[in-house]
Formats: structure tokens, sequence, C-alpha cells
């Protein structure tokens, strides 16, 4: 053997294969063994130049190549990275990937860590500039393609919708798909769940509480099992479920499709009357909740929390006798279980606070507080009593306040508030406080000269 045979490079190959597809992979002889086979063949052709196939299988068999999230072409990467491989051979440039973007950090991957890659159907080879411009227009087409699919599958959906087909996506609770003809089919049994939920929620308005008699009764969601024989139980149904249910124009005998929706080949569960009086309570309530979330209607907004659950309390309200609406604050964590464990009460809105602002005008007068205010106001070349003075009648003064003048001061001087099952706990910001306190001496001393 010469000498120039003994120092040639021996370049460890790899064959990366994919099929978007399940249907076949159970077949002896599959697409991804025939991929497989052309890559083997295309290295074997290459022998004299030193190329080696290396025995790891990098199969990637039901996954999407208009994404790069897949076990076998991580492991590939991982690979690369490693060093573990020179030259990466495919069948074809759409087998690695059908997006432009991915393809793109792809290149730039594979050219950090020095490794070549070859189509054995497309004769590409992208250690020759050639070889890349030929790619880059290859990648270009190819993902024009897949735009165009995917284009015309939305539109064969959508056309289906109108039609009013149904197009599979979730079972729904009170239907079933035919196994043969996909057409849905009532479930009697939870059809019963899905006409209480529309009619408890009519008369209480309420989701909370009718998911909480669901509970109550042993309703559950829907029980189903994947094509791939994945069983999924059904869940208890919460108060984001109920809401769900009741937009699903499906229970009406109508087919959703974006925005808006079309009569479809099923039977109806419940009325029409009956849609129409649910979509009224909801955008009443919504329209309530959504004034009722402004913050400037709430001045202790994201400051209070639950001492139990952690989580964060907010202001609700209710009305009383359809005239008076009383304000409490609740734990958030505990509204959204059907069944509450929360020891923290509910707490009336004027009781609480009545409650902080005792707390911050007791605060505002202790010796530490006040000492550090009559350096600050020394120095100013003010007086201290004219602070004390301004805020005496801190009570008077929340009550003259307009919401954004409350959440200003509230959240100029409070860090946190933790309500307990018998008492709160309130963090004040002793910056906030001083700088408060010594606005309002400076402001009084003025109006006195």
């Amino acid at each position: 053997m010469d000498q120039s045979t003994q120092l040639r490079r021996a370049y460890r190959c790899a064959v990366y294969t994919r099929k978007s597809h399940e249907e076949g992979l159970e077949q002896e002889f599959n697409s991804l063994d025939a991929q497989r086979e052309a890559g083997e063949n295309y290295i074997a052709s290459q022998k004299a130049n030193g190329w080696v196939c290396l025995p790891e299988r990098y199969d990637d068999g039901g996954f999407s190549g208009g994404n790069t999230n897949r076990p076998a072409l991580r492991r590939l990467m991982a690979d690369i990275k490693a060093g573990k491989i020179d030259i990466l051979v495919i069948y074809k440039i759409d087998r690695l990937t059908r997006c432009l973007t991915d393809f793109s950090e792809l290149q730039e991957f594979f050219d950090a860590h020095d490794v070549s890659f070859v189509s054995v159907t497309q004769e590409i080879n992208t250690s020759t500039s050639a070889g890349r411009m030929m790619l880059n227009i290859l990648m270009t087409f190819a993902q024009y393609e897949r735009e165009i699919i995917a284009e015309r599958v939305r539109d064969k959906v959508g056309a289906a919708k109108k039609r009013g087909k149904n197009c599979g996506g979730y079972p729904v609770l009170g239907y079933d798909a035919d196994p043969v003809t996909k057409k849905l089919i009532v479930n009697e049994k939870e059809a019963e769940t899905v006409r209480f939920v529309f009619e408890r929620y009519n008369e209480c308005g309420s989701a909370k509480e009718v998911a909480t008699e669901l509970e109550r009764r042993g309703c559950r969601g829907k029980v189903w099992t994947t094509k791939h024989g994945v069983r999924h139980d059904g869940q208890i149904i919460n108060n984001q479920m109920i809401y769900r249910m009741l937009k699903n124009p499906l229970y009406i005998g109508r087919v959703p499709h974006k925005n808006t929706s079309y009569p479809g080949e099923h039977r109806a569960i419940i009325t029409q009357e009956e849609w129409n009086k649910a979509q009224q309570l909801l955008k009443s309530n919504l329209t309530h909740d959504a004034k009722r979330r402004s913050p400037k209607l709430q001045p202790f907004a994201g400051l209070v929390t639950c001492g139990h659950c952690g989580g964060a309390i907010t202001l609700s309200h209710t009305v009383k006798r359809g005239k008076h609406r009383y304000g409490y604050y609740i734990c958030n964590e505990d509204g959204k279980r059907n069944f509450s464990i929360c020891p923290t009460p509910r707490v009336p809105a004027a009781d609480f606070e009545a409650l902080v602002v005792k707390e911050l005008a007791a605060v505002l007068k202790t010796p530490t507080m006040l000492a550090q205010i009559d350096e600050r106001l020394n120095a100013a070349g003010h007086g201290t009593e004219t602070a004390v003075k301004a805020m005496d009648n801190l009570n008077a003064l929340w009550e003259v306040m307009c919401p954004a003048e409350r959440y200003s001061l509230i959240h100029a001087v409070v860090r946190q508030i933790t309500i307990f099952k018998d008492h709160i706990k309130v963090e004040f910001n002793r910056d906030g406080l001083a700088t408060l306190l010594t606005e309002a001496g400076m402001e009084g001393t003025q109006e006195q000269n």
C-alpha cells in the first residue's frame, strides 16, 4: 500500500430518514428503510474517497418536516456536536426540513461543526458553492410547496365545515364520532350533563356554582382514547370548562369555524332559546368583570396575597336585593376550586380598607418614622409638626380621594398585604412613607407662609 493511500482520510457518514405519517411503518421494508438503503448505496459508491457509513440509525417516523422538534434529528445534532460525524446523507432535501428558516439554522449548525451534507436524489453537495446555491433554490421551492399544501388543507377544512361536516379535533362532551362516517352522534348520557349545564347556568348565572353542583353529582368530563391507544379519563369539570361549553355552538347543531359557525349535520342537544339566554348572561357577566378589574377602581390591586394559599387576593362584588353592590376580597386560588378549602375568609372591602388606612396612620406616627421625617424636614428648613398635622385626618382624606388617587397613595407606601385567617399583615415601604410625609410637611409650611 502506497503512502497516499495510508494517509487518506476516512469520512464518517450518517444517514438521516424521515416520514411524515406513521402509515406503512409497520411493514417489513418501509419508506424509512428505502431511504436508508439509497443513502448506504450512495456512500458505498464513494468508498474510494474514504466515505464510511456509520451503523447508527437516525429515523424519524411520523414526524412533520415543518419543524425540527424530532427525536432522531435531535440525536443526530448531538452526535454532530460531539464530533462523531463528517458527512450527512439524506434521500431528499425535504426529508431534513421543509422550512427555509429551519434550514438556514441547520446549515449554520453544520458549518459551525464542519459537516457537509449530500442529497442522494438531487445530487447536491454543500462542500461546493454551486451546490450551496442549488440547495437554497430547492429549499425556497420546498417551503413554497409546504405553504401551498397547508393553504389547501385549510381551504378544504373550511369548505367542509361550511357544509356542516365534522372535521375532527378533540372530542366534545355530549357527542361521539361515528367510527365509519366520522359524523357526530349524540351521546345521550353525556347530553344530560350538557343540558343541565345550560339549564342551571341560565338560572343562577354562575359557572362556578354549576361546576360545584356537577362535582357534587359525580359528573366528569369526556372520557376518550386516541387513535394510538392513549386513554384520557374524564376531568373534574371546573368553571373554565363550563364557559367553553356555554360558548360552543356545536350544542345548537352548528359547526364553528374561525369567528362564525355553519349549520351542521349533527343533532342539536339544546334549544336556540336556551343558547341565546346563556349568551346574554355571558355577555353581561363579561362586561361586569371588565369594569370590576379596572386598576383605577382597585386601590390595592396586585398588593394583597392569601396567607394560606400564597396566591393573589382580589376585589370581587355581588349585588344584594338587586340594587346594593357589595364588595369583598377573596382568595383567587380558592376561587378556582369547586369547593372552598381555604381558611382565609372573605373580607368586606369597606372593613379591609378602613383597617389598612388605620394601620397606615399608626405607622406614620411611630417614633422611628417621625425621627426619619424630622431629619429630612430639618435639612430642608421645615418642621415635623406640620407633616404630622397633615396626616392627622387621614381617614377623612381617604374618603374624599378619587379611586386613582387612592391607587397612587397605596402603591407608593405599601409593599404587600397578607390576609390570614384571623388577622392581616401590612408591609410598608418606609422610603415611600418618608417621602409622602416630607412632601406633606413642605406643602403645609408653604401654605402657612
